[in-house]
C-alpha cells in the first residue's frame, strides 16, 4: 500500500519532558480506542547518526529508551496486526525525558503513517525546575565575549551577578556569578558530557567550552532526581559529536573601540581589541581502503582562539599635591600626635591641632616620601584620578571528541578538553605597572552505555581534571631592597626575597596600593579532580528505577606569598581630637607622619592544601502511577568529609585542654619540615601544642558527621487534561565545602601571621618604619592570628520545594507560574573566638586569649531563607519566531556572624549581598519573512540576495540593585575590625540621589567611643540595571549544503549607564560617591561565519 500522510493533532502523539541526566524516551502505544498495545514494537532512530535503539512495550503499553544523546529523532512502533505509525523531528534536549505516545491503526505492517503533530512545551514527568537553552539560542543569541553561561539569566529565579572572588578571565571563578534561585554561584555545578568539571575551591569552571562546540545545555534548578549532587543550580552541558555527513564551520568575531562609546567616567573611549576565531568539523571516521565508520564511529573537534586588548576605567581617590606637602586646610582638622598629654581637666588624653592645619615639613617620615612617588596626583575633580590602561588576554580552547557504536548494546565516547589562556593585568596607579597571570587546564572524560538486557542499561564515566593558577607581584624580587630604601625594617626574617615586592598601604577615604597583583599576591595554584561515576537503569513496569554511585577525588595545593611584604593600614586615629573624635583626623595626615591604626606581616608559604575522597550513592524511582500523574521519589546519600592536610598541614585550637593547638598527625611528631618558618612558629607556641595523635583526634582533625542522607520527592499531575500540569517538589541538597576559607594556611605552627594594632589615642610608639619594634619575624611575634578548624561539622545543607502549574495557552505557548523556596542551614562561616571587648587601652589586654591574636574558627553557623514568585512565558519556533521570557519576585536573607556589630558572636540577619526583588528578562529571534522560501519574494533572485535571509535577535532586561552596607573608617570601639557600622538616624536614602552624593550621610552619625553602631546591614541598594543587546543576522547561500552568514551585534544599545555602589563610608569626604558603572558602554560586534 502507498504511504499515507495523517495529521493527528494531540490525539495521535504528544510529547513532554522530564529530567534526568541524559536523553530519555518515554511514551505509550495505544489503538483507536485508547486501549494500551502490550508487546508492540518501538524503534528510535537517531537522524544524524543514523543508529538505531529498539525496545518492546510492556503489559500497559509503555516503553522506555535511555540513555539517548541530546538529537534529532524518529519514532516508530508497529504490532501484530497494526500498520507502523513513524513520528519524525523529536528533539531530545540535554537532561530532559520526552514523552512520545502513538496511536496504532489496524492494517498490515506494511503500511505506514507518519504523525505531524504539535508537540506541547509541557513537563508532565517531573516536579524539576529548570530550563533548555537550544543549540539555536547558544549559536545565535548576541553574547558578549561568547560565554554561554550568561544565558542562564532565561531561568526563572537565576540573576547574572558579577563574579564573587577572583575576577581575572585566566580563573575558572570569573563564571560563578550565576545566582540561581538564593543559592549563590560558588554552588553551581558544571556538567559537562555527564562528568562534574566544576572547581570546587571557589566555584566556577576550568573548562569553558566554544559556543560553537556545544549541543546545547539545560540550567536546573532544583534537579528533584537523587542522581544530582550539590545545592546551587546545576548547568548541564552536552558537547556535538560527529554524523554521517561532514559538518562543521570557521568562524571570526571582531571588536574594536572605534565602533564603541566611551565610558561615563572617561574623557575618550577604552581600548578594546578582540578577535575570537576558529572552526569545528564533525564527522564519520573514514579511512578510504581501510574503514568506513558511517553508522560506527564518529569525530568532532573544535578550535577557538581569542586575542583581547581591552581598556579598564580605574577612578581613584588620591591625595592632592597639597595634602602631600602637609596642608589640610579646608579638611578635618588634624592634630599632632605627638602633643598628646593627659587632659589636665578631665579623663582622657588631649592634643594640640597644627597650626592652620598644616603638618611641617621635617614632621613627614621619609617612608611617605618614599612611596608618595607611587601614588598618582588627581587628574580630574579635586582628588580623583582616573586611569584608562589596557589589560592583554589570549585564551586557545580545543575540544576533541570521538563515539563509537561498538555493538547494538554497547556504546561509547571519549573527549579531551584543552584550555590555554594567559593575562597582563595593570595597576590602578601607573607607576606599579602590570602583572602576568595565567590559568590552564585540562579534562579527560570517557563514557561506556551497555544494553544488558532489553529493560536494563548500565552506564559507566570517568572523569580527569587539572587546572593550574599562576600570578606575580608588581616589582617583584625588588621588595626587600624598597623596603631598605624607605627605612622600615621587621619584615627581613619573613620575606622571600624571590618574590618580595612593594608593601601594602590602606587609607580609610582613599585608594590604597599594593605590591600584590592579581587576585591579591604571588601565588602558584595545581588542583586536581578524578571522577568515577556508575550507574544501572531498571525498567519494571510502572517504574524507572535508578541505583548509582560517585567517587570524587579531589587534591588542591597552593603557594601564596601572604602578607609577607608587609600590610599597613591608617584610618586618622593618629591625628583625631580625642575628645572629639568626630570630624576630626585624616587617614593621609596618618601616613605622612608615619603612624598607621595597624599592621600585619606573616610568612610566605611554600606547597600547602589538602586531598581526599568523595562516597555518594543514590537510588531512583520515576513511578508512572497513571497516564496523568508521575512521582519521582529517590534518595542520595553523600559523604563528604574534610580534606586531609596536605603534609598534615592542619590544625584546631580547643581552649579547655592543657594544650590547646592539636596539629594534624598519626604519630607525635610533627612535619617540622613542610614551611620555612615551621620551626620558628613551635619555638614561640611548642608549650601549647600536640598532635592530633596525642589529642585523641584523627588526621583530618575534623570529624565529619555522616548523617547525609538526601530525600527527593517531585511530582507531575495533569489532573485537567494535557493543557495543564500541576508541579512540585521537595528536596535536601547538601552544599560543596568549598575550600577557600576551609583550606586556608592560617595553622600554627607552619603559618605565623601577626597583626598589630596602635593603641588609640596615645602618645604613639609604633611607626611604619618600625612598627614590629624592629623585631625580625619569628623571633618575636606578638599575637599570631589563625584559622583553626573544628573537630565536629555536619555537611551544610539546603531544602528546596516548589509548587506551580504549567498552562499551554497557545498551540505554541505556555505559561508557567511557580512558588520557590529554599532554606539554608549549617552553612559555611567563620567566627572570632577571641575577639577583643571594645573600650580604652590595648587592644590585646582585652581578649580572651591574650597571647593570640584574631582565633577565627570554621564554623556551620550561617543560615539563609529564599522566596519567590517566577514566571515564565515562551513562545515555541514557529514562522521563525520565537521568545522566552521571564520575571522574578523574591527575597533573600541571610543570618551570619559579623564582629562591626558587636561582642565575640555578633550575629546579624540581614538581605543577602546577591538578594534582587525584581529581575525580568526577554529574548527573542525573529527570521524576517523575505526571501526564497519565505512569505514575500519567495521566487528567488536579486530581492532574496538583498532582503532575504536576514534575522533578528536580542536580549532584553532589567532587575532591582544589590544592597550595600553603609560603614564608618575608623575603628571607634577599639576592637581592630574593619567596616564598623555607623549609627542610624535616618532612612538613609534619597528622593534624588546624584554621583557626588548617593545616599544620605546625614541620616549616619559616628557612635560615641567604644561602642558599636546600631546601623544593619544591607540597607541599602545601588542603582538598578537594564540590559539591551541586540543582533542581526544575514545569510547568504554558497552552495546548496552550505552558507556564509555576517554577524552585527550591538551590546547596551541606548548606551545608557548603569552606577555601581558609591563609597559607603559616612565619615569621610569621599563617602557617597559613585565612582563606576556597573555595566559596559555601548560595543558593538561583527562576525563572519562559513556553516557546511
Amino acid at each position: 500500500m502507498s504511504i499515507r500522510e495523517v495529521a493527528l493533532l494531540f490525539a495521535g502523539a504528544s510529547i513532554a519532558f522530564a529530567q534526568v541526566q541524559s536523553g530519555r524516551l518515554v511514551g505509550t502505544i495505544y489503538d483507536q480506542t485508547h486501549a494500551a498495545i502490550p508487546g508492540a514494537f518501538v524503534t528510535v532512530t537517531n537522524v544524524a547518526t543514523n543508529i538505531v535503539r529498539r525496545a518492546a512495550t510492556d503489559a500497559a503499553g509503555d516503553y522506555v529508551i535511555t540513555p539517548l544523546d541530546p538529537g534529532t529523532y524518529s519514532v516508530s512502533a508497529t504490532a501484530p496486526g497494526f500498520q507502523i505509525t513513524v513520528r519524525d523531528g523529536i528533539d531530545l534536549t540535554v537532561g530532559l525525558a520526552a514523552r512520545v505516545d502513538l496511536e496504532l491503526r489496524l492494517g498490515e505492517a506494511t503500511a505506514e503513517v507518519r504523525v505531524t503533530s504539535e508537540a506541547p512545551l509541557l513537563t508532565t514527568e517531573s516536579g524539576t525546575l529548570g530550563q533548555v537553552i537550544s543549540n539555536t539560542q547558544i549559536v545565535d543569541l548576541p553574547l558578549n565575549g561568547r560565554s554561554f553561561t550568561e544565558l542562564a539569566r532565561l531561568t526563572p529565579g537565576a540573576t547574572l551577578l558579577p563574579p564573587t572572588g577572583n575576577t581575572q578571565l585566566v580563573r575558572p571563578e570569573n563564571v560563578n556569578g550565576n545566582v540561581i534561585s538564593g543559592v549563590p554561584g560558588s554552588q553551581t555545578t558544571f556538567l559537562l558530557d555527564g562528568v562534574d568539571v566544576t572547581e570546587q575551591h571557589q566555584g566556577g569552571t576550568w573548562i569553558q567550552t566554544s559556543v560553537d562546540a556545544l549541543q546545547e545545555f539545560s540550567v536546573q534548578q532544583n534537579a528533584y532526581s537523587a542522581e544530582f549532587a550539590r545545592a546551587g543550580g546545576s548547568f548541564n552541558v552536552t558537547t556535538k559529536s560527529g554524523a554521517n555527513r561532514l559538518y562543521g564551520n570557521v568562524f571570526e568575531f571582531l571588536r574594536n573601540d572605534k565602533l564603541d562609546s566611551r565610558n561615563f567616567f572617561s574623557q575618550t573611549r577604552a581600548i578594546l581589541k578582540r578577535n575570537q576565531f576558529g572552526g569545528t568539523l564533525g564527522g564519520p571516521v573514514v579511512i578510504p581502503g581501510l574503514y568506513n565508520g558511517r553508522n560506527k564511529t564518529f569525530f568532532f573537534v573544535s578550535y577557538e582562539g581569542n586575542v583581547l586588548r581591552q581598556g579598564q576605567v580605574f577612578n581613584s581617590t588620591v591625595p592632592t599635591a597639597a595634602q602631600r606637602s602637609g596642608d589640610f586646610t579646608g579638611l578635618a582638622r588634624i592634630y599632632d600626635p605627638l602633643s598628646t598629654v593627659p587632659n589636665p581637666s578631665g579623663s582622657g588624653n588631649v592634643r594640640t591641632q597644627f597650626p592652620s592645619n598644616r603638618i611641617p615639613q621635617p614632621s613627614i617620615a621619609q617612608t611617605a616620601l618614599f612611596f608618595n612617588k607611587y601614588i598618582p596626583l588627581p587628574n580630574s575633580g579635586i582628588n580623583q584620578f582616573i586611569f584608562t590602561p589596557s589589560n592583554a588576554y589570549s585564551q586557545n580552547q580545543w575540544t576533541i571528541r570521538a563515539d563509537r557504536e561498538i555493538t547494538s548494546k554497547h556504546k561509547a565516547f571519549v573527549r579531551i578538553s584543552i584550555v590555554r589562556n594567559q593575562e597582563d593585568d595593570p595597576a590602578a596607579f601607573p607607576a606599579l605597572g602590570s602583572t602576568h597571570l595565567s590559568g590552564p587546564a585540562r579534562n579527560i572524560a570517557a563514557a561506556l552505555t551497555s544494553n544488558l538486557r532489553p529493560n536494563m542499561i548500565h552506564e559507566a564515566r570517568v572523569s580527569f581534571t587539572y587546572g593550574e593558577y599562576r600570578s606575580n607581584a608588581y616589582f617583584q624580587g625588588q621588595g626587600a631592597d624598597l623596603n631598605k630604601q624607605a627605612g622600615i625594617t621587621g619584615l627581613e626574617g619573613n620575606q622571600d626575597a624571590t618574590i618580595a615586592s612593594l608593601p601594602a598601604f590602606s587609607w580609610s577615604g582613599y585608594t590604597g596600593f599594593s605590591g600584590n597583583a592579581g587576585d591579591g599576591r604571588p601565588k602558584w595554584q595545581n588542583r586536581w579532580a578524578n571522577e568515577f561515576t556508575d550507574n544501572l537503569t531498571w525498567i519494571k513496569g510502572k517504574h524507572i528505577l535508578k541505583f548509582g554511585g560517585r567517587i570524587h577525588y579531589y587534591k588542591p595545593l597552593f603557594t601564596d606569598s601572604r602578607t609577607h611584604n608587609g600590610a599597613y593600614n591608617f584610618t586618622g586615629i593618629s591625628t583625631e581630637n580625642p575628645q572629639q573624635q568626630s570630624g576630626t583626623g585624616d587617614a593621609i595626615a596618618d601616613w605622612l607622619l608615619g603612624y598607621p591604626a595597624s599592621a600585619g606581616r606573616s610568612n610566605p608559604a611554600t606547597w600547602w592544601g589538602g586531598y581526599g575522597t568523595y562516597w555518594h550513592a543514590f537510588i531512583q524511582d520515576d513511578f508512572k502511577v497513571s497516564n496523568r500523574l508521575t512521582l519521582n521519589i529517590g534518595l542520595r546519600y553523600e559523604y563528604n568529609p574534610w580534606l586531609k592536610g596536605y603534609r598534615g598541614q592542619v590544625a584546631t585550637f580547643d581552649p579547655t585542654k592543657a594544650k590547646p593547638i592539636i596539629v594534624a598527625s598519626d604519630t607525635d611528631k610533627i612535619d617540622l619540615d613542610a614551611q620555612p618558618l615551621a620551626k620558628a612558629g613551635y619555638q614561640l607556641y611548642q608549650d601549647l601544642i600536640q598532635t592530633s595523635s596525642q589529642a585523641g583526634l584523627p588526621i583530618s582533625i575534623t570529624q565529619q558527621s555522616k548523617n547525609g542522607w538526601a530525600p527527593r520527592f517531585g511530582l507531575a499531575w495533569r489532573p485537567l487534561g494535557e493543557k495543564t500540569v500541576i508541579r512540585g517538589g521537595y528536596g535536601i541538597f547538601y552544599e560543596s565545602e568549598g575550600t577557600s576559607g576551609r583550606l586556608n594556611f592560617n595553622f600554627l605552627p607552619f603559618s605565623i601571621s601577626e597583626t598589630v594594632n596602635a593603641d588609640r589615642d596615645v602618645l604613639p610608639t609604633r611607626s611604619t618604619a618600625n612598627f614590629f619594634l624592629g623585631a625580625p619575624f619569628g623571633s618575636a611575634v606578638t599575637a599570631a592570628s589563625w584559622i583553626p578548624v573544628p573537630e565536629l561539622v555536619r555537611t551544610p545543607y539546603d531544602q528546596h520545594w516548589n509548587f506551580g502549574i504549567q498552562q499551554q495557552v497557545l498551540t505554541r505557548l505556555v505559561l508557567q507560574v511557580d512558588y520557590v523556596g529554599n532554606k539554608g542551614s549549617f552553612l559555611a562561616d567563620t567566627n572570632n573566638i577571641n575577639y577583643p571587648v571594645a573600650g580604652p587601652g590595648t587592644i590585646q589586654t582585652r581578649r580572651p586569649y591574650p597571647r593570640f591574636g584574631n582565633v577565627s574558627y570554621n564554623t556551620q553557623d550561617g543560615s539563609s531563607t529564599y522566596h519567590a514568585l517566577q514566571v515564565k512565558l515562551e513562545r515555541r519556533l514557529s514562522a521563525g519566531f520565537w521568545f522566552l521570557s521571564s520575571y522574578t519576585f523574591s527575597k533573600s536573607l541571610t543570618r551570619a556572624a559579623n564582629p562591626s556589630v558587636g561582642g565575640n558572636f555578633g550575629w546579624e540577619k540581614a538581605l543577602t549581598s546577591f538578594d534582587v526583588p525584581h529581575n525580568f528578562d526577554f529574548a527573542f529571534g525573529y527570521a524576517l519573512p523575505f526571501g526564497k522560501g519565505k512569505r514575500f519574494f519567495n521566487q528567488g533572485g536579486i530581492g532574496d540576495k538583498i532582503i532575504g535571509g536576514w534575522q533578528l535577535q536580542g536580549i532584553t532586561g532589567f532587575r532591582s540593585g544589590i544592597p550595600y552596607t553603609p560603614t564608618i573608617g575608623r575603628d571607634v570601639a577599639n576592637t581592630g575590625a574593619a567596616n564598623q557600622r555607623p549609627n542610624r538616624i535616618g532612612s538613609g536614602k534619597l528622593d534624588n540621589p546624584t554621583l557626588d552624593l548617593y545616599f544620605d550621610k546625614s541620616a549616619f552619625v559616628v557612635p560615641a567611643n567604644f561602642t558599636y553602631g546600631n546601623s544593619g546591614g544591607s540597607i541599602l541598594r545601588r542603582d538598578y540595571l537594564g540590559t539591551f543587546d541586540f543582533s542581526i543576522h544575514k545569510e547568504f547561500t554558497v552552495t546548496e549544503s552550505s552558507r556564509l552568514q555576517f554577524r552585527a551585534e550591538v551590546f547596551n544599545l541606548p548606551n545608557t549607564p548603569y552606577f555601581a555602589a558609591p563609597n559607603s563610608q559616612v565619615d569621610v569626604a569621599a563617602g557617597g560617591r559613585v565612582t563606576a558603572t556597573q555595566n559596559n558602554p555601548r560595543q558593538m560586534q561583527f562576525g563572519l561565519k562559513y556553516n557546511f
